[in-house]
């Protein structure tokens, strides 16, 4: 792999930004939700407009990872009533174990000021990033029902990052 470049969204990127989510979405959700699901829920919330309007926005910040001039990663997190929400960490399956997400992740929670209380939500069944935000520091706060599924319930775990200790 090339340089890595983590930097903060642009116009440009936009229109790369849905497609990207959708790859994301369609791997890490596969079994989760149906593909027809997933795919009309981010055509719906993955357009170019609607990730544009992050660009301006001083509550929301949004990051891209660049390799070879390819966007490889995206994370994005809001600040709202004093709490930080990550409301998406993506990387490109390819990238998985290069630290591209964890890289993505500490720029994400770095850019708004340590005071706030960070959290996410993730769906419990997606193994994989539950331990990716285990071994990042979050811990598991509560279990709670996100989505009707086929008739299912799609359950997901609300995490916040643990806060380090102040020396007293």
């Amino acid at each position: 792999m090339s340089a890595l470049e983590i930097r903060p969204l642009r116009l440009g990127d936009c229109e790369k930004i849905g497609p990207l989510l959708r790859n994301v979405w369609l791997d890490a959700y596969h079994g989760i939700q149906t593909e027809e699901e997933l795919l009309e829920q981010s055509h719906k919330v993955h357009t170019s407009a609607q990730i544009a309007e992050e660009i301006d926005d001083p509550n929301i910040h949004s990051i891209v990872a660049v390799s070879d001039r390819r966007i490889v990663g995206h994370a994005r997190s809001d600040l709202d009533k004093g709490v930080v929400e990550i409301v998406r960490l993506s990387v490109l399956r390819e990238f998985y174990g290069q630290g591209i997400g964890k890289d993505l992740l500490q720029q994400d929670n770095s850019y708004f000021d340590p005071k706030y209380e960070v959290w996410l939500d993730v769906f419990e069944d997606n193994k994989r990033a539950v331990d990716f935000y285990l071994s990042q520091g979050y811990q598991i706060m509560r279990r709670a029902t996100e989505v009707q599924t086929e008739g299912r319930d799609v359950f997901e775990f609300k995490m916040r990052k643990q806060q380090s200790r102040r020396p007293t």
